[in-house]
């Protein structure tokens, strides 16, 4: 078994956090897993836990220069990790003013934004109204209307309904993207309201899902509501634009919610499987728990690389949002499912219990699949992915990708780089030409290959699979992007309208993640990953093998001799309580 070496953790915020905590398998601890349970089973709010970790977490993602506490998105994001580990609810809880919040900060005036940033700091919540239970995904078809009003210069008259607002019972401000002109994007504004406006227009009508259950899902209504001019954010016919730009932050810190879900799970599956006793062995040592336990690791380590790779992204390479922020949703949320089912075979009767050890296994499970849905539907992901397949087969075999190219790629997957201020405006809802973690595959996979049986850095056995799994890669993205090529052209030829390109979206969101794996070793090789020594690729190809594995197609545990491999490498996290993640930082 490998031995995790000391470093100096990049998050050590991420520690302080989660030991001012406490141990979560205190049946006392009120931030603990138990009272996690105990405020599923009664519906109630997270008050306690929200208080305790506000402070941490509602302005840390308002850019310092608009007087928020944003060190980094990717820090933030393993913030709300820490955090939500012990009830994903904490981060609606704290953190759902985050869309409307950066739809304001992007686009809104400065007296907008200086009162958003004040209202969160005092604890306050911004809603966010854009959903519509009549036409759900199809937001060209919203009918809440903004018509001007006659009876105030430049003010206008709010009509129509609007459901599924996070803290819709608590916030003290809404932004509502209205429909001011007759069709297309360009048929929506952004408005702020605020104080009496918003208490006018509660309906009362509350959604209660199945997860989450403490949080407050609620409905509006609007019957010819007077709005001030003033209200409106940006400019007029802006309103999707600057709610979809939003939304890209929105899912990368999504996936925090997620990773902290399956951070959970795996923890209480191996608790489980470290005291259960079969024929006098530990469960954890035998073959199958061993299989289930490793290959939920390995998921939950590539969507980490993911998810704190387009965080880091924000900064560097803000227009690849419209790409990597999808990829990340997709990644954690798939793979959070994953871990929870085969989590779940491993706690047997136990995952389903809701008292016990292990009642706050099915809490956040339920929770976990909330978050597959809250901000952007899994369907409407893919369709962001699938728009995106055009260009990317289109620059297929340039030598550099789009975002401003290559050189930005260094601090992104660097985890010890500086990076820029995040300037939301920066945002694109499309990117040109290809993608640099595509473009710059060949290239860095050759580098890698050529450390790990050059150098000392892997053993024989795993730097063959290495090399196996990295030549696979590259010839799985050069085939995917033949077959968008060629799809496209079919559909062409045949006449009829856009082809359905669901299929390899998913696909792309899969290899796309694999690579980020490859030059995440790459550029952090002279750094710890996973509490292992400078260099130790250890993890790396039993993550790769699970990813491509599910990029091809098949679902499957990891091969023995890979789960053993992996074990020895995620194990010393579990013992020494440290987060599952390439950061590893510890935790109480």
């Amino acid at each position: 078994m490998r031995t995790a070496a000391p470093v100096v953790a990049p998050y050590a915020a991420v520690t302080e956090l989660d030991r001012a905590l406490g141990d979560p398998r205190d049946a006392d601890n009120p931030y603990g897993f138990a009272a996690m349970a105990r405020r599923d089973a009664a519906e109630s709010f997270p008050r306690e836990l929200a208080d305790r970790v506000g402070p941490w977490l509602r302005t840390a993602f308002v850019p310092a220069g608009q007087g928020g506490d944003l060190v980094s998105l990717d820090h933030t994001l393993m913030l709300v990790r820490a955090a939500a580990r012990r009830d994903a609810a904490v981060m609606p809880a704290t953190m759902f003013s985050i869309t409307a919040a950066v739809c304001v900060l992007a686009a809104g005036s400065a007296e907008q934004r200086e009162r958003v940033v004040r209202l969160l700091r005092e604890g306050g919540s911004v809603g966010f109204a854009l959903s519509e239970a009549e036409h759900g995904g199809d937001l060209l078809a919203n009918s809440c209307a903004a018509a001007p009003d006659a009876g105030q210069d430049g003010g206008y008259l709010l009509d129509g309904e609007k459901w599924l607002v996070g803290l819709g019972e608590r916030c003290r401000a809404l932004l509502v993207v209205a429909r001011t002109g007759r069709r297309g994007p360009g048929a929506f504004s952004a408005l702020l309201l605020e104080g009496s406006e918003v208490d006018k227009a509660r309906s009362g009508l509350r959604q209660r899902p199945a997860g989450m259950r403490g949080i407050d899902f609620a409905g509006f209504r609007f019957d010819g509501l007077p709005v001030r001019s003033d209200a409106l954010v940006g400019l007029p016919g802006r309103g999707l634009e600057i709610a979809m730009k939003a939304m890209q932050v929105v899912r990368t810190m999504s996936t925090g919610c997620s990773l902290a879900c399956a951070d959970t799970g795996l923890r209480l599956a191996w608790d489980f499987a470290r005291e259960r006793r079969v024929g006098g062995r530990r469960a954890s040592e035998l073959p199958y728990p061993r299989r289930e336990l490793a290959t939920a690791a390995a998921l939950v380590l590539a969507a980490d690389v993911a998810a704190l790779t387009a965080a880091r992204g924000v900064h560097a390479l803000p227009a690849a949002q419209c790409l990597w922020s999808s990829v990340a949703k997709k990644t954690a949320t798939d793979f959070a499912d994953e871990v929870f089912a085969r989590c779940a075979d491993v706690l047997g009767t136990q995952g389903v219990l809701r008292e016990g050890p292990y009642a706050a296994f099915d809490t956040a499970r339920r929770d976990n699949a909330v978050v597959r849905y809250i901000d952007t539907s899994p369907v409407a992901n893919i369709r962001l992915v699938a728009a995106q397949l055009a260009r990317l087969a289109g620059a297929a075999g340039e030598p550099s990708g789009g975002s401003g190219g290559e050189e930005a790629l260094g601090p992104v997957f660097d985890l010890g780089a500086e990076l820029p201020e995040a300037d939301w405006d920066r945002l694109q809802l499309s990117d040109r030409g290809g993608d640099p973690v595509l473009s710059r595959l060949p290239a860095v996979a050759a580098a890698v290959r050529h450390a790990v049986t050059e150098g000392a850095a892997a053993p024989v056995a795993d730097a063959a699979r290495i090399v196996a799994r990295t030549r696979q890669l590259e010839c799985a993205v050069n085939g995917l992007l033949h077959d968008v090529a060629w799809r496209l052209r079919a559909g062409q030829e045949a006449g009829g309208g856009p082809p359905e390109l669901g299929d390899l979206a998913e696909r792309l969101c899969l290899l796309h993640t694999a690579a980020s794996c490859v030059h995440l070793w790459w550029a952090c090789r002279d750094r710890s990953l996973l509490g292992l020594p400078p260099g130790d690729p250890g993890w790396l190809s039993p993550v790769l093998t699970a990813v491509l594995d599910r990029a091809g197609g098949r679902v499957a545990p990891l091969p023995d001799p890979e789960a053993r491999q992996l074990m020895d490498v995620v194990t010393p996290l579990y013992e020494e309580n440290r987060m599952f993640s390439c950061t590893a930082p510890h935790l109480a």
